[in-house]
């Protein structure tokens, strides 16, 4: 048992690559800025993925729905948005199964956003590329929850059909809508 934050820190073994502090970012991407995106993001990832590939992964994650959130440009472009921000080859498309690597599903979900204009087809994508998928669609799905090329059709049953005790399905529609009334334009 940790008594602190800082005990917690200091105990915590933190250098994971993996894609844990990228499927936590998206909400990050509500900051105003670029520059408080990639503040916040660095720190949220440092808890847990204090690794140059787990920090970089959750930065492009953040970045993904802040740039739909604030309307910075064209869903074909986000790769190239992300490349001037954050390290990694974001505009490359992925091909192949998904591994655990944050960087690879984050690049997998980059390229399932850019290439569909339904959160139907979103999700189907991510799944058919096999491996580690339910972390490229939470990180695909938060970022093109937030696009307006994106028609946001999944069906109602999937919705309909969460969890609903504390903290399910109308917890997490309440605190998206809080969210999204942060918004500073």
């Amino acid at each position: 048992m940790v008594q602190d934050g800082k005990e917690f820190l200091e105990k915590m073994h933190s250098a994971s690559d993996k894609s844990g502090s990228a499927m936590r970012a998206g909400p990050i991407g509500i900051f105003p800025t670029v520059e408080k995106v990639i503040e916040n993001a660095t720190i949220q990832a440092a808890i847990t993925h204090n690794s140059p590939d787990g920090i970089n992964a959750a930065i492009a994650a953040a970045l993904m729905s802040h740039y739909f959130i604030y309307r910075l440009g064209l869903k074909n472009n986000l790769g190239n948005f992300l490349e001037r921000h954050v390290a990694g080859e974001w505009s490359i498309p992925w091909q192949g199964e998904v591994s655990a690597k944050g960087l690879v599903c984050v690049r997998a979900a980059i390229t399932a956003v850019m290439r569909n204009d339904t959160t139907s087809k979103l999700l189907q994508d991510c799944i058919a590329f096999s491996g580690d998928v339910d972390t490229v669609a939470t990180i695909a799905l938060a970022a093109g929850s937030c696009s307006s090329e994106i028609a946001q059709d999944l069906p109602e049953n999937l919705v309909q059909g969460l969890e609903n005790k504390s903290y399910g399905r109308d917890y997490i529609i309440e605190l998206d809508k809080k969210l999204m009334n942060c918004i500073v334009y």
